[in-house]
């Protein structure tokens, strides 16, 4: 097993970022650890492998604009990416906000857990509204 590192970790999340702005749902995936998990502040933590394919089954459109990287000094297997994530669900247009994602790799390098950091008012009514249309 190789040690991970800084910069495989950094390219990790640029992939990662890059994979969700194409929508890419098994690319996204296919860097996650098989019991990989999301913490969402609207829904906790739910294993990647059931997050994605919703998440994608509730937008219309989404664009990630990457801002801030920052990796760990004390431990490399943690980063943290900040974005602006601009989103359409449904029929209706919640406003784009900042995100920031906490992310651990495991010493695989696969994505161990990714957290998300963002301001749930805005969103919380269009992202309810898309889900329960979804079920």
């Amino acid at each position: 097993m190789t040690p991970v590192t800084h910069e495989h970790v950094s390219g990790t999340v640029e992939r990662y970022l890059q994979r969700l702005d194409a929508g890419d749902v098994p690319g996204v995936l296919a860097l996650f650890a098989t019991d990989g998990v999301v913490s969402s502040p609207m829904q906790g933590e739910i294993p990647a492998r059931e997050f994605y394919p919703e998440l994608a089954a509730t937008l219309q459109r989404a664009t990630i604009t990457a801002q801030e990287l920052f990796v760990s000094t004390d431990d490399p297997r943690r980063a943290a990416v900040r974005f602006r994530y601009d989103w359409t669900a449904g029929a209706e247009t919640p406003p784009s906000f900042d995100c920031i994602d906490v992310i651990t790799v495991d010493d695989d390098g696969l994505i161990a857990e990714l957290r998300f950091v963002y301001d749930t008012h805005p969103l919380r009514v269009a992202w309810q509204s898309a889900l329960d249309r979804l079920r």
